[in-house]
C-alpha cells in the first residue's frame, strides 16, 4: 500500500510542473474583455497600454501560448540580468492570471519558469505592431 502511495506521488508531482506551464492552454480566452500591458524599461520607465479588441486580444494569447515556459529544475534566475532589462507585465479583465516577462524568466501566476532570451523582444514589437494597426 505504500508502495502504491509512494507510486502515485511521484506520477502526481511530476505532472504537476506540465500542468502549471500549459495553464494558459487552459484558459477560457473568450472570458477575457481586455489586456493591460506594462512594459517597463531598463530605466524604470513604464509604458501602459490596454488592448480590447477581440483580435488584438488573440493575438497577445496566441503569443503567449506560443511561449516555451519550461520549469526551472533547481536552475536560478540572475536578479541583475532582470533587473537591467525589460520588464513586462500582463493584466487580463476576465482571467485572475498575471503573466510576466522578462530577459530569461516568466511567470504565470505564482509560477515561474525559464524562457528563452528573445521572448521579451519579441514581445515589444507585437505591441508595437499592434499599436500601429490601431491608428
Amino acid at each position: 500500500m505504500k508502495a502504491l502511495v509512494f507510486v502515485f506521488l511521484i506520477i502526481f508531482y511530476s505532472g504537476m510542473n506540465g500542468i502549471a506551464q500549459n495553464r494558459i492552454q487552459g484558459w477560457n480566452t473568450e472570458k477575457i474583455t481586455s489586456i493591460q500591458v506594462e512594459l517597463t524599461s531598463p530605466d524604470s520607465e513604464t509604458e501602459i497600454y490596454i488592448f480590447n479588441t477581440k483580435q488584438d486580444i488573440d493575438t497577445i494569447i496566441s503569443f503567449l501560448k506560443n511561449i516555451d515556459f519550461r520549469e526551472l529544475n533547481g536552475n536560478s534566475i540572475d536578479a541583475e540580468v532582470q533587473k537591467n532589462n525589460w520588464k513586462c507585465k500582463i493584466v487580463f479583465q476576465g482571467q485572475r492570471d498575471q503573466v510576466y516577462l522578462y530577459k530569461k524568466s516568466g511567470c504565470v501566476g505564482k509560477t515561474s519558469f525559464l524562457i528563452d532570451d528573445n521572448v521579451i523582444e519579441n514581445f515589444r514589437i507585437m505591441v508595437e505592431e499592434l499599436l500601429s494597426k490601431a491608428q
